[in-house]
């Protein structure tokens, strides 16, 4: 079988058909049995539409015959001119193609400039663009100029430079801080590239983020085809949060606070406007779908992350007390309950947490209403909290934390 090195040093002869048939089919072979190496090819695919999208502008014919107007000047045999024209050419063509590929470099938009790293920098001139602060399990990162995956554990404050591709395992959400105050959060098994602050690629899964006061955030994905992907775009205006998934064939942009200001989703050559609150999906056939619905049910995912230290967020404390406040008494409590519990033994740790340390009176219901939840869902890794609520002065949640823990340690 074709190894990974053997298949991509033959996809750019594949994409120009330079290769015979047995080449060509053994590396379509190992393409559909490697997820990286698939991704390689797909990037290529997609810069290669760039370019050719990029070269058709207007005016280039125009001043293409500039160009070879200006040659005429400089030659001296009219025979020689026909030749002389066709250099001419090239090299204006040239000239384009090195001008946009220098751009896409800059811009870390090229596959092989986030392989190899920034040309003419070494790894210490990388800037820091963003720190790990926190996630629910080892995250892994490749770092500018590596095509390694380092695990980077999950307590560490570690700092990822301009470049950097950062993945999380499926059962794994971390959240990211970058230099300009901007949060960026990975759901589970999701990568993401760090282009620079404020651009991020989301390769797969989904991502939220929150836009810092002086700068918007671009999240870029790409619509997978049998052919070449569509190249789209999210823009998260400054002092707003948004939140992006992608799939093979369809994505979608969630604006998630009615206090966001409009934003732009471009697809391709198309644009769609995203008011605040609203969700607009879409698929390969740019086929749109919208819905007006502000509804926070679309942020449970975030809600284990939101559980890790003590003090508890205050982000969990009011995302928990919308969450729980309708269950038992709206239509909402079915959709809330089951997106909780959907979390499985993950989603028993903020409901303790929130139980825990919301310690108002005129919150006891819900966290009656929490502890209940979590009673069926909480394992080994609710044993901390449950152990502060087995001392609780309520008896209805001490008695709860008890009978929770010996079944516990039951089960081991």
């Amino acid at each position: 079988m074709m190894s990974c090195e053997q298949s991509r040093s033959l996809l750019g002869p594949l994409m120009d058909q330079e290769l015979a048939d047995a080449q060509s089919d053994a590396v379509r072979d190992h393409l559909t049995q490697c997820d990286e190496c698939r991704r390689d090819w797909e990037s290529l695919n997609a810069l290669d539409t760039q370019l050719k999208s990029a070269l058709r502008l207007d005016g280039v014919e125009q001043a293409v015959a500039a160009i070879e107007s200006s040659a005429d000047h400089f030659v001296a045999c009219p025979t020689a001119q026909p030749r002389k024209r066709s250099i001419w050419v090239v090299v204006a063509l040239a000239t384009a193609v090195c001008l946009l590929v220098t751009s896409l470099v800059a811009r870390n938009r090229v596959p092989w400039a986030v392989d190899q790293g920034v040309v003419g920098q070494s790894a210490a001139d990388i800037p820091i663009i963003a720190t790990l602060v926190r996630a629910t399990g080892a995250v892994q990162v490749q770092h500018p100029g590596s095509a390694a995956w380092e695990s980077i554990d999950h307590f560490d404050a570690t700092p990822l430079a301009k470049g950097s591709r950062l993945r999380t395992q499926p059962t794994v959400l971390c959240e990211l801080q970058t230099s300009d105050k901007g949060k960026i959060r990975l759901n589970e098994a999701g990568e993401v590239v760090l282009h620079d602050t404020t651009e991020i690629e989301l390769v797969k899964g989904q991502i939220w983020c929150l836009a810092p006061e002086d700068r918007e955030i671009e999240i870029d994905f790409a619509l997978r085809q049998k052919t070449t992907p569509i190249i789209a775009s999210m823009a998260c205006p400054s002092s707003s949060e948004f939140q992006c998934s992608v799939g093979d064939n369809v994505a979608s942009c969630d604006s998630n606070s009615l206090r966001n200001p409009p934003a732009q989703m471009t697809v391709g050559t198309k644009g769609y406007a995203v008011q605040p609150g609203e969700t607009v999906t879409i698929d390969v056939e740019q086929n749109v779908e919208r819905n007006g619905v502000c509804d926070s049910t679309t942020k449970v995912w975030q809600l284990p992350l939101l559980a890790i230290g003590d003090p508890v967020d205050r982000e969990l404390t009011d995302a928990m007390s919308e969450l729980l406040a309708p269950i038992g008494k709206t239509k909402a409590r079915h959709l809330n309950e089951t997106q909780i519990r959907r979390l499985g033994p993950a989603g028993a740790l903020p409901l303790l947490a929130y139980a825990a340390t919301e310690t108002s009176p005129d919150q006891l219901a819900l966290r009656r209403t929490a502890v209940a939840l979590a009673r069926d869902l909480a394992d080994q890794r609710s044993k901390q909290w449950l152990a502060k609520l087995a001392v609780d002065p309520d008896p209805f949640l001490s008695a709860q934390a008890v009978k929770t823990l010996e079944r516990i340690a039951a089960e081991r």
